[in-house]
């Protein structure tokens, strides 16, 4: 059984049993500031237990992506840590309770997975004998075996629902590490694997000591796929499984040949293991940052980029979201849809800390070398300050030399900058942004104006900036915008009578009224106290303005064909293209995206003037102006109004009138995570680009098939039709082939009085091919006894009989010793197993190796 079949199955039994199945929410928290991310299943249950909102249904269950960074040192190097994780679970939300939820959790385990009742052990708490003699009467648990456990309780904070909860962990038999033959789940050896947390949400606790039993008790319970996975596919460690192995094969192949080594299989399966974490992360809209979920994101890019240059990775983390896409895109379609995207995000950051990572490594070595072993806290700073290199890397890559970093002297160094640069605020640094003075916007009104150069540099004021020289630039006024709102900062140029500077980006400075210009100068030198001509890029503003104003009708025009729940959630505005999120629970058809469409260009032809007053945000409220869900608003806010059709609260720039925008192309509309829309829109000069292209493709297509334009979705429908019939067919030749003739080349021979098939397909055999294969020589050509390998040019199987396992053979060791030659990975149970194929050159040699490991088996019976 494999991890889909072991997700589908959780899902499908409880969905068979009365529980509604909920869709994944987004790894993103929306409405839940105690948590970065969604860190357990139950996180976007939570106001549904306290009672905030009404739960879909009594009963529930879900497969949720989750990520948890805190023992991210430990990913690698432990078989069961990462960084993402998929969590299965059901809940209750006051209907059944804890009998319910021991008699649905042992159904599943032992009659749905198969697993051995005798190796499965609870736990309960020591004051929960109700949850013990379920346990004994309903799964048949002798009493002396259900494990008492002071840490089975669960309670999230000081106050609020609590309860016990109720362990089930798989006994991988002995001996234990802890070296004793009659431990039990209490022991912190690798014999007792926790597979399934069921948590009983019974009592109120109002204040510390004080607990009332809840009026509808609740069940939460959790069981890590990773986890379920290993025990099912009967391996140690989860990047044994089918969830991890094709990915570390792929970085495998990407990396420099070697030897295998420890060392080596670590950086790997952190590669497998953050390529996972970062392409979700990315594809629910998180960007590298230096703070917040776009620092935790940066740290894990920086951290598989470490590990990717120990096995001189090609390609990086991004070359493997194709093969992420291919083992989970079924289960999480924003993934595939969003593919390209979080290959962009991935490369460009990746690329960003190549330039760095080579020099603050070296730098690191001679820090090693040089200063008795261990990092003060001020070179820990001044790496993590000049190279950028997190002092959580520095500290990983000091243990792997016996080292240690002085991580209270780096916490001390980075308060003093903080304290410096608030010191100086007045005259210098960013970090004191509050004390800076607000830079006048003028840029509502024009787009060009004389200024002053307030500052030159954001940690260090700089005397100067000649030709070449690039540095953040404050001026007073200006007429750039500064990104915000989901529209980007503006670009454009400033001169003066000796020289010329390029301005490529406008930001922020956090916690003041001042905006920085990310400035470089090409001719001349740019000094504080300069007067400049400051003039922005008008046809990029023009195209940005339109592509910000049609936000606001398209929001608009959702809102009159979804209706008013529809709330935005995030935007982009640039100046080719804008996209907008908002919570709906489905995609839209296509009749509402036309009507959508529709509403949007009926708004541009009738021209709508538009007017921008600043008001008491009380009375943009009661003229009923749109605000956006997770937008902080002072007193007095800023009401863009086009003709009183649509009204939103709004900094950004604008056109004039509505006509302006042109036309407007809904471009697509795709999910962003649960209940999360996204459109991509097209006005003006874009949609004249799209239009264009678009009938230049359909053109074009129309010729190649030679009919009429109008004719070509009909044409296009039979060809795919025809191909799906082909497809069909030379699937069922390629079955025929192999069952037989195909493999006809397959040669039996008797090893030690085991008889060995053997087979090397080409042609482009993959993995389902080299399975079939198997399945049906060792079916057909041994009638189901002894060991059949088939190795294809990427992917072997084998699989031994059970007379054969009674001699020691098992198709898992078999596979690895076959793979391991041509250096590649493999895994699996004892009759079955499959894994990668290296180098197809030296398949000869994993025949020979697999024949000498059955010899040595044989010879020894």
């Amino acid at each position: 059984m494999r991890s889909p079949e072991i997700r589908e199955r959780f899902l499908h039994f409880f969905e068979s049993r009365g529980h509604r199945r909920l869709p994944s929410a987004s790894l993103v928290t929306h409405d839940d500031p105690s948590v970065l991310f969604t860190v357990a299943g139950m996180v976007p249950l939570k106001p549904y237990f306290l009672g905030l909102r009404t739960p879909p249904a009594p009963r529930a269950t879900s497969c949720q992506k989750c990520i948890r960074t805190p023992d991210i040192e430990e990913v690698g190097r432990s078989p069961r840590h990462h960084t993402f994780f998929e969590m299965l679970g059901n809940f209750s939300f006051g209907d059944y309770f804890k009998e319910g939820a021991i008699e649905f959790a042992w159904e599943l385990l032992t009659s749905d997975y198969g697993l051995d009742p005798a190796r499965l052990r609870p736990s309960v708490h020591p004051g929960d004998s109700r949850a013990e003699d379920l346990w004994v009467r309903i799964a048949g648990v002798p009493r002396e075996r259900v494990a008492h456990l002071e840490d089975n309780w669960w309670q999230p904070g000081p106050t609020g629902p609590c309860g016990y909860d109720s362990e089930i962990y798989w006994d991988w038999g002995g001996p234990c590490s802890c070296g004793r033959d009659d431990c039990g789940p209490e022991c912190d050896g690798d014999r007792w694997l926790e597979i399934w947390n069921l948590v009983f949400i019974e009592f109120d606790q109002p204040e510390p000591g004080v607990r009332t039993p809840l009026p509808a008790p609740g069940i939460d319970t959790g069981m890590g796929l990773e986890r379920i996975t290993a025990v099912i596919e009967d391996v140690r460690s989860n990047f044994e499984t089918d969830l991890f192995a094709p990915l570390i094969a792929g970085f495998e192949a990407r990396s420099a040949p070697a030897a295998p080594s420890a060392e080596r299989t670590v950086s790997l399966r952190v590669l497998a293991d953050h390529l996972r974490s970062c392409a979700f992360l990315v594809a629910d809209g998180v960007t590298p940052a230096n703070e917040g979920r776009g620092y935790v994101l940066r740290r894990i890019i920086r951290r598989a980029g470490l590990h990717g240059r120990r096995v001189g990775l090609d390609g990086g983390l991004a070359a493997g979201v194709g093969d992420l896409c291919e083992l989970m895109g079924s289960a999480y379609p924003e993934l595939v849809e969003r593919r390209e995207h979080v290959e962009r995000e991935l490369r460009r950051e990746e690329e960003a800390f190549t330039r760095t990572l080579s020099q603050g490594l070296d730098r690191l070595e001679a820090l090693l070398a040089d200063g008795g072993g261990d990092i003060s806290g001020e070179d820990a700073f001044r790496l993590h300050d000049t190279f950028g290199l997190p002092v959580e890397i520095t500290a990983e890559v000091a243990a792997e030399h016996g080292a240690t970093v002085d991580r209270e002297g780096f916490a001390a160094a980075m308060a003093d900058q903080r304290a410096r640069s608030k010191a100086s605020a007045v005259k210098h640094g960013f970090e004191g942004g509050a004390a800076l003075p607000e830079t006048a916007f003028v840029g509502y009104d024009t787009i060009e104006t004389g200024a002053e150069v307030v500052r030159i540099g954001e940690r260090e004021a700089l005397d100067a900036l000649t030709a070449g020289e690039s540095a953040a630039v404050l001026l007073d006024p200006s007429p750039f915008y500064a990104e915000g709102g989901g529209q980007i900062g503006d670009t454009g140029t400033l001169e003066w009578p000796a020289g010329r500077a390029r301005v490529t980006d406008t930001r922020p400075v956090p916690v003041s009224g001042a905006r920085a210009h990310a400035v470089t100068v090409d001719e001349g030198t740019l000094t504080p106290g300069q007067r400049v001509t400051a003039r922005v890029d008008a046809a990029r503003r023009g195209a940005i303005a339109r592509h910000h104003s049609a936000t606001h009708l398209l929001h608009r025009a959702l809102k009159l064909v979804l209706g008013d729940e529809v709330v935005q959630r995030g935007s982009w505005v640039g100046p080719d293209h804008t996209t907008f999120d908002f919570n709906f629970s489905r995609a839209l058809t296509p009749d509402e995206l036309r009507e959508v469409e529709r509403a949007v260009n009926d708004a541009i032809r009738r021209n709508l003037a538009r007017t921008a007053e600043v008001m008491p945000i009380a009375r943009a409220r009661a003229q009923g102006a749109v605000m956006l869900f997770d937008e902080k608003y002072g007193e007095e806010v800023r009401v863009v109004d086009f003709g009183g059709w649509s009204r939103e609260l709004c900094g950004g720039t604008h056109v004039d009138r509505s006509g302006d925008l042109g036309a407007a192309i809904l471009v697509s509309e795709s999910s962003v995570g649960q209940g999360l829309r996204r459109i991509d829109m097209v006005v003006g000069e874009a949609a004249e680009d799209r239009w264009e292209r678009d009938g230049v493709a359909l053109r074009e297509t129309a010729t190649a098939l030679r009919v009429p334009i109008d004719e070509v979705p009909g044409r296009v429908a039979a060809l795919q039709a025809r191909l799906r019939q082909l497809q069909r067919e030379l699937e069922e030749a390629k079955r025929r082939a192999l069952g037989g003739g195909g493999a006809g080349g397959a040669e039996v021979e008797d090893v030690a009085g085991i008889r060995l098939l053997h087979v090397l397909l080409d042609g482009g055999a993959g993995v389902d091919e080299v399975k079939a294969a198997v399945d049906s020589l060792y079916a057909d050509r041994l009638g189901g006894e002894g060991v059949a390998l088939v190795l294809g040019e990427t992917a072997l199987a084998v699989k031994v009989g059970k007379s054969a396992q009674g001699r020691g053979l098992n198709a898992g060791s078999l596979a690895r010793t076959a793979a391991e030659v041509t250096g590649a990975r493999a895994g699996g149970k004892p009759d079955f197993a499959n894994g990668g194929v290296g180098d197809p050159a030296r398949r000869g040699d994993a025949v020979a190796a697999v024949r000498a490991a059955i010899a040595a088996v044989g010879g020894g019976s």
